[in-house]
C-alpha cells in the first residue's frame, strides 16, 4: 500500500514539474503562464471566412507546447487574416526581456509557420511601443513537418504590462505558445518611449492613368463583336448605344493545360488567343467596334486601353522551353526571370504585329492571386522583377489578390501600379470557410484603405440572391468613396454582364446598375418618413393606418423597418410601408409611444413618432343607480372589491373563500401528516 501511495505521489511531483515552463534563462523567468490574452487579425474574417473565425481559447498561455502532430490538441489553428495579434496581459508592470511563438510548419496541409513576429508592447493596452522584430523567410518553404519557434528580443528591457505579438498568416498558422519573460524588478529597466506606434493607413488606390473600371474577361468566352459591344458601349434594351461603360478591359486566363506545368507552347497559344485574328474574337473583335464606335462616343483618335495577364510559372524542376538558346528550367530565380521577360516581350511583339489602330496596350496583370511564400524565398523577388521590367516597356501593372492574401501588407515594396482586392461576398463559400455575410464588402474596403488598394466587384448570376449581393458592393464603394476617387476591377462569371445586357427584364437591373457605378451617376437618396400620427383608441380596441413614405430610388416592397422601439401596454406593429396596426387589449387608459425609422437597405430615414392615446370606455348609465361619493358605491367602499368589470360581487366573495380555504385545507393535512408520523416514531423508540 504505501508503494502504491508513493507512486501515485511521484506521479502528481513529476505532472507538477512538466507544468512549469522552463525559463528563458537564469536570470528570467517565464511570467506569462495563466495570464489572458485576446486574439485579432490585422484584416479580420469574421465576415469573409465566418467558419474559420477565432473562437476564444486558453490555451496560448498555458505553458504547454505541442508536437508536430496537427492533431496535437495544444494547436489553437489560426486562419489567414494577413496577420495575428495576440496581446497579453500581464495583470502588472514587468521587465520583458523576451517573446517567442511555438508554431507548426505542415506544407502538405496547407499549415504555415509565419515569415516574421513583431512585438509591442504598452503600459496601458492603448498605445503600444514597437519593442522588436524578427524576420525569417526559409521555415515557410521548408517540406518538412516539425515544430517552429520564433524568439524575439526586444532592443532594450522595457518596464510594460501588455505584451502584443504581432505574426504573418499566410493560410492556416497553427500556434501552441506565446512565451513572455521577464522579471519583476523593474527599477532597471527602461520606460516605454511616447513615440506609441500608429497604424497606417494608404487610402484607396486612385484612378491609373484616368482609367476608373476594369472589367475581366476570360478568354474561355470566345467574345465577339456582339458580346464585346455591352462592355465598352452602354447600351439600352433594344441595343442602341447611349454612352461609355467599363473604361478598359482586362484579357485573362490559364495558359497551362490542366493538371500540368506551364510551357512555352502554352504561352504562345495562350496570346494568339488573346489577339483573336483567325476567330474575330477577343482584342480583334474589341479592335472593330471601337472603330464602330468613333464618332459616336470615342473620337476619332481614340485608343481603347487592353491590359494582358501574364502567367504565373512557379518554381518546378520540369523544361519551360527554350530561350535565347538553352532550355530552361524555372527552378531558380534568374530562370524565372528570364520566363517573364520573355512572355513580356512576346505580349509586346504580337500585339504591335496585330496593327490595331483602335487599341492600346496599357499594361499587365500578375495571374496569381496570392504571394506564395511557401515556394521559395525569391516570391518577392519575382514581382518586383516582373513590375521593373513591365515599366522598362512602359506598360502599367496591375493585381487582384483575395481577401486577406499574403503579400497585400508588401505593396509598397513589390511596386504594382494599381492593385484591387476580392472579398468573395458574391459566392457561397465552402462547408469549412462558411458562406461570407455583407460584412465582408466593409472589412476590404477597410483593408483597401489601410493598404492602398482598390476594390474587386464580383457578379455570378447563378447564386441566389445575386443582385442583393452585387448591390452590396456597389454601396460599400459608393459609400467609401472608390467611385468618385479610385479604382475598381469587375470579376463577372463567363460573359454575365453581356447576357444582363442582352437578356430578360429580370436580370437587366445587374447591367443598370453596373452602368450608374462606371458613369458615376450611381446615387443613394434615403427614404424619408413625411410625418409621424397620433391615434386615440379606446382601451380594447383596435385600429390601423398608415404614414406617408417617399424613396425615389427604392420600391415601397423593399423598404423595412429599423430602429423600432414598441411601447410597454399596448401592442403595436408597423411594416416598411408605413403600415400601422394598434391593439389596446387589456391596455391600461393612457398615453404610449412608438419609434420607428426605415431602411432601403443601405440608407436610413429619419425616426418618426406614433403618439397613441388610451381612453377609458364610457359605461352606460344604469336604470337605477345608487348614490355614490368620489369614493365609488357603497357596495365599493364597504367591501373594498372593484365591480367595474360587471362580475357579481357575490361570485368575488364565492372565489376568495375558495382562494383562502383551499390553501389552509392544504396546510392543515400536511400539519397533520407531520404529527403522525412523529408519535410513530416516538412509539418505535
Amino acid at each position: 500500500m504505501r508503494y502504491v501511495r508513493f507512486t501515485a505521489l511521484a506521479a502528481a511531483v513529476m505532472i507538477c514539474f512538466t507544468a512549469i515552463p522552463v525559463p528563458a534563462s537564469a536570470a528570467d523567468t517565464v511570467i506569462s503562464v495563466g495570464k489572458p490574452y485576446t486574439v485579432e487579425y490585422v484584416t479580420p474574417i469574421e465576415h469573409a471566412y465566418p467558419g474559420l473565425a477565432y473562437e476564444p481559447e486558453s490555451e496560448l498561455t498555458d505553458g504547454r507546447t505541442a508536437s508536430a502532430d496537427y492533431n496535437d490538441a495544444a494547436w489553437v489553428k489560426l486562419y489567414r487574416g494577413t496577420a495575428a495579434r495576440v496581446t497579453v496581459d500581464l495583470g502588472k508592470q514587468y521587465a520583458i526581456s523576451e517573446v517567442k511563438i511555438g508554431e507548426l510548419q505542415l506544407k502538405a496541409y496547407g499549415v504555415y509557420c509565419s515569415r516574421w513576429l513583431k512585438v509591442y508592447l504598452s503600459d496601458d493596452g492603448k498605445n503600444f511601443v514597437l519593442a522588436g522584430e524578427t524576420e525569417d523567410a526559409a521555415p515557410i518553404t521548408s517540406p518538412e513537418k516539425k515544430r517552429v519557434e520564433f524568439v524575439c528580443k526586444p532592443e532594450k528591457v522595457y518596464s510594460a504590462r501588455y505584451v502584443r505579438a504581432e505574426f504573418s498568416s499566410d493560410v492556416f498558422t497553427m500556434v501552441d505558445e506565446v512565451t513572455v519573460s521577464g522579471g519583476e524588478d523593474v527599477s532597471k529597466a527602461e520606460k516605454l518611449p511616447k513615440d506609441y506606434y500608429k497604424e497606417s493607413y494608404a487610402g484607396l488606390a486612385g484612378p491609373l492613368d484616368g482609367i476608373k473600371s476594369i472589367c475581366l474577361m476570360y478568354l474561355a468566352s470566345n467574345y465577339t463583336r456582339e458580346m464585346v459591344k455591352p462592355y465598352v458601349a452602354y447600351v439600352d434594351e433594344k441595343g442602341n448605344v447611349k454612352d461609355k461603360m467599363f473604361d478598359s478591359l482586362l484579357f485573362l486566363g490559364n495558359p497551362a493545360e490542366s493538371g500540368k506545368k506551364l510551357k512555352k507552347e502554352d504561352c504562345e497559344r495562350f496570346v494568339s488567343n488573346i489577339i483573336g485574328a483567325e476567330e474575330g474574337v477577343h482584342l480583334t473583335a474589341l479592335n472593330a467596334v471601337i472603330g464602330e464606335l468613333k464618332g459616336s462616343i470615342y473620337d476619332a483618335d481614340y485608343k481603347y486601353p487592353v491590359f494582358i495577364s501574364v502567367p504565373f510559372s512557379g518554381v518546378n524542376d520540369e523544361v519551360f522551353g527554350e530561350i535565347n538558346g538553352k532550355n530552361v528550367v524555372s527552378s531558380n530565380l534568374e530562370n524565372r526571370n528570364l520566363i517573364v521577360d520573355w512572355y513580356i516581350d512576346l505580349v509586346i511583339d504580337r500585339f504591335n504585329a496585330a496593327g490595331f489602330e483602335n487599341l492600346e496596350l496599357k499594361g499587365l496583370y500578375w495571374f496569381n492571386e496570392i504571394i506564395q511564400y511557401n515556394l521559395s524565398t525569391d516570391e518577392e523577388e519575382v514581382i518586383i522583377h516582373f513590375n521593373e521590367r513591365a515599366h522598362e516597356k512602359g506598360l502599367k501593372t496591375t493585381w487582384i489578390p483575395y481577401y486577406s492574401a499574403s503579400g497585400i501588407d508588401r505593396l509598397d515594396i513589390l511596386g504594382f501600379d494599381a492593385v484591387c482586392m476580392q472579398s468573395g461576398y458574391a459566392f457561397d463559400g465552402n462547408d469549412e470557410t462558411g458562406k461570407p455575410l455583407p460584412e465582408a464588402c466593409t472589412d476590404c474596403a477597410a483593408a483597401c484603405k489601410r493598404f492602398g488598394m482598390g476594390m474587386e466587384f464580383e457578379a455570378d448570376m447563378n447564386k441566389n440572391s445575386y443582385f442583393d449581393r452585387y448591390a452590396q458592393y456597389v454601396h460599400t464603394a459608393y459609400s467609401e468613396g472608390l467611385m468618385t476617387d479610385g479604382i475598381m476591377m469587375m470579376y463577372q462569371v463567363g460573359k454575365h454582364i453581356y447576357e444582363s445586357a442582352v437578356g430578360s427584364a429580370s436580370i437587366r437591373p445587374l447591367y443598370e446598375l453596373t452602368y450608374k457605378y462606371c458613369s458615376g451617376t450611381y446615387t443613394e437618396i434615403a427614404p424619408v418618413i413625411k410625418s409621424g400620427a397620433t391615434v386615440t383608441i379606446t382601451a380594447g380596441d383596435y385600429v390601423n393606418g398608415k404614414v406617408e413614405i417617399e424613396d425615389a430610388d427604392t420600391p415601397a416592397s423593399k423598404l423595412t423597418v429599423v430602429n423600432l422601439e414598441k411601447p410597454e401596454g399596448v401592442y403595436f406593429s408597423v411594416t416598411g410601408r408605413g403600415v400601422y396596426e394598434v391593439d389596446t387589449y387589456k391596455s391600461k387608459p393612457g398615453k404610449y409611444i412608438a419609434k420607428f425609422a426605415v431602411s432601403d437597405g443601405f440608407q436610413v430615414s429619419n425616426t418618426v413618432e406614433i403618439a397613441i392615446n388610451v381612453v377609458a370606455a364610457e359605461e352606460s348609465a344604469p336604470v337605477s343607480e345608487p348614490e355614490t361619493s368620489e369614493a365609488g358605491s357603497a357596495d365599493e367602499t364597504e367591501s373594498g372589491i372593484d365591480s367595474e368589470e360587471g362580475v357579481d360581487n357575490g361570485v368575488d366573495m364565492y372565489i376568495i373563500f375558495i382562494a383562502v380555504a383551499v390553501p389552509l385545507a392544504i396546510i392543515a393535512a400536511v400539519v397533520a401528516v407531520v404529527l403522525i408520523y412523529i408519535r410513530k416514531k416516538g412509539a418505535k423508540q
